[in-house]
């Protein structure tokens, strides 16, 4: 009983992996708000502020178009393939000038698209081309470079040896003495001079003895008061008393404080 109430609470408590579609959708549902966002605000901003020339009021709109998609693109699909980063950079661009037109009545951004055209709307063209380079800007630069990969010290990829079968020891030959015993060979005798060398050359001994460091003595004697730890000047305004047992110096008002010696004494 006891058990299936554990499994049915954390049955209950753990939560269930969310598909990567919905994922997805919900990223596409975020990416299609930021592009209404971005041209309420370009509508609002050209309603204010009435530039004299209009093809730069153009250009202005379709560059910040394109950089806010490359941007929004990079930040809400950083992990995706990089032929959907840039359809999506293409579907915003394309999609963010339409909406654009179709709030300012066709002055900005591009109009619908129409069939039977005899000619291509390279005006229209050019927007959008301007758009796209302005997000594919914004989306591939200033990134950092991928950290490079450092092998960690004192470790090598291991490599495979081919399998090899050892093959048994083949067994010195024995040679037959004239009294009819087998030996086996002997090994070579070394002349006289190698072993000579051998037996001159000694291994170093390793020196255990180390010098000791020299102590210097001072000339000067330094007195300080059992009872209050401070020294003992030879002409001290507090006065100096100096015990008859052990002769060590106190304060004179230290002295009168505990009236007897601060320095046990373990000899009547």
């Amino acid at each position: 009983m006891i058990s299936l109430r554990a499994k049915i609470m954390s049955n209950s408590v753990t939560p269930q992996p969310e598909s990567p579609y919905i994922a997805l959708a919900r990223k596409y549902s975020l990416l299609v708000l930021l592009m209404v966002v971005t041209v309420m605000g370009l509508v609002i901003i050209l309603l204010q502020i009435r530039m004299p020339v209009l093809v730069l009021a153009l250009l202005l709109t379709d560059a910040v178009i394109g950089l806010i998609a490359g941007f929004s693109v990079r930040w809400v699909l950083p992990k995706q393939t990089r032929m959907l980063q840039i359809s999506s950079v293409l579907a915003f661009v394309v999609g963010g000038l339409t909406l654009l037109g179709w709030f300012t009545g066709w002055r900005f951004g591009i109009g619908p698209l129409k069939t039977g055209r005899a000619s291509v709307d390279w005006w229209e063209l050019g927007q959008i081309l301007l758009g796209a380079g302005s997000a594919l800007l914004a989306l591939y630069a200033w990134q950092l470079p991928a950290p490079a990969s450092v092998p960690v010290p004192g470790t090598k990829p291991a490599k495979k040896l081919p399998r090899t079968r050892k093959q048994p020891q083949k067994r010195p030959p024995r040679t037959v003495t004239p009294g009819g015993t087998s030996r086996a060979p002997s090994q070579p005798i070394q002349p006289a001079a190698a072993m000579a060398a051998t037996r001159s050359v000694k291994p170093k001994r390793k020196c255990l003895y180390h010098r000791k460091p020299q102590l210097q003595l001072s000339a000067e004697e330094e007195h300080r008061c059992p009872y209050c730890l401070e020294l003992v000047e030879p002409n001290e305004p507090r006065g100096v008393v100096e015990c008859k047992i052990c002769h060590t110096l106190h304060h004179a008002d230290c002295w009168a404080i505990t009236g007897t010696c601060q320095v046990p004494h373990y000899t009547t």
